[in-house]
């Protein structure tokens, strides 16, 4: 069998990434095909066999990528895999699936999300991210970026969703069916330590505005307890104008650094409604009962009262009370870990592998 890998861009290491780590980890041999690949943020790929689209020759560092939103449908179609490719497995979240195959191809997309800035997050994308001057030009563009996204869409032969509420939207925005495969976390990675430290967590990777990560600051202030706020990005300086000295912001942490941190802190607060929240299932792997918004990926993850608690509203006053009903609590760490192990890598890797196999057969077979 041939396969090719495919995803969207290497720019910082979030879930995603760490998905088509995995993937690449069971297929190392399998060329990756990208729009690009910004080493000196993201760090070496050393011994993968990297393919770039023409974006590459562009300036793409802080976030300047962004600029090039018009190119990217373009950017796929130019992007080409070998035709005697048997399976392009794809890691997407926007217009990497759009990416060139030969008529026997066929794609597997595993999906993190249909593209946010086309359909559920427009208004917010609008608002955040782009300056009022421009809002006629990109809303125009933002039409003719969904009919593309459709387009590629369409093309792809079997779809994997990372969560329920990713297939939710799949079905909503492309009208296809998908099996939800959860993102894989190395249980066996993350450890407890005996004694907790005195403080919690949040780990939000990237600082902006859709993560809600004043939520958690906000609740932190006013209980006066220690939070680290784990991560990067332009709202960092809006979250520090907020907190007070109980609060602290570590910025990016490596892997490792990451783990000593949730095997000792006291629980994790997840105010974000995220696609499925990885964070989550590490800080169960670390022992470690986690808050989070009642949305969104989070309610596939934390059972109410079993791993922690669900709240209704993000609002600070509501998590605070929720950190304080978990404080009160004496927390099983084996239980929890246990209860993250219906994520662990292991079952990941044996579903895709097998959902590859049956691509293959049915492409032989047709």
């Amino acid at each position: 069998m041939k396969l090719a890998l495919a995803h969207e861009y290497f720019s910082v290491r979030g879930g995603a990434e760490r998905v088509v780590e995995v993937l690449h980890a069971l297929w190392p041999e399998a060329p990756v095909y990208t729009f690009f690949h910004d080493r000196r943020r993201y760090g070496a790929l050393d011994g993968w066999d990297l393919h770039t689209s023409y974006l590459q020759q562009f300036p793409i560092g802080g976030g300047l990528h962004r600029a090039l939103l018009p190119l990217y449908p373009s950017a796929a179609r130019k992007l080409r895999v070998p035709d005697d490719v048997d399976v392009a497995l794809v890691s997407t979240s926007a217009f990497i699936k759009g990416i060139g195959l030969g008529e026997r191809t066929t794609m597997v997309a595993y999906c993190h999300s249909p593209t946010r800035y086309l359909w559920d997050w427009s208004d917010e994308y609008m608002r955040e991210e782009v300056p009022a001057p421009l809002h006629p030009f990109v809303r125009e563009l933002l039409v003719r970026l969904r009919d593309a996204d459709r387009e590629f869409a369409a093309r792809v032969d079997r779809w994997i969703a990372n969560s329920a509420v990713v297939a939710a939207r799949i079905r909503r925005y492309y009208d296809r069916e998908s099996e939800v495969v959860h993102p894989p976390v190395d249980v066996d990675a993350f450890a407890p330590k005996r004694e907790r430290g005195d403080f919690w967590i949040c780990v939000p990777s990237r600082l902006s505005a859709y993560k809600r990560t004043d939520v958690a600051v906000r609740a932190f202030v006013g209980l006066g307890m220690r939070l680290m706020v784990v991560g990067e990005g332009r709202e960092r300086s809006a979250l520090e104008a907020i907190a007070r000295d109980n609060v602290a912001f570590t910025g990016r942490l490596d892997d490792g650094t990451l783990r000593e941190l949730m095997a000792s802190a006291r629980g994790l607060i997840f105010p974000a409604e995220d696609d499925f929240g990885i964070a989550c299932v590490e800080a169960l792997a670390s022992g470690a009962p986690v808050v989070a918004l009642g949305a969104g990926g989070a309610r596939e993850i934390v059972r109410d009262d079993i791993d922690g608690f669900l709240v209704d509203t993000p609002d600070p006053d509501a998590f605070a009370e929720a950190v304080l009903r978990t404080e009160r609590r004496a927390w099983d760490t084996d239980a929890l870990r246990q209860s993250a192990r219906r994520f662990d890598v292991s079952r990941f890797r044996e579903r895709i592998s097998a959902i590859v196999e049956e691509a293959l057969a049915k492409e032989r077979t047709s």
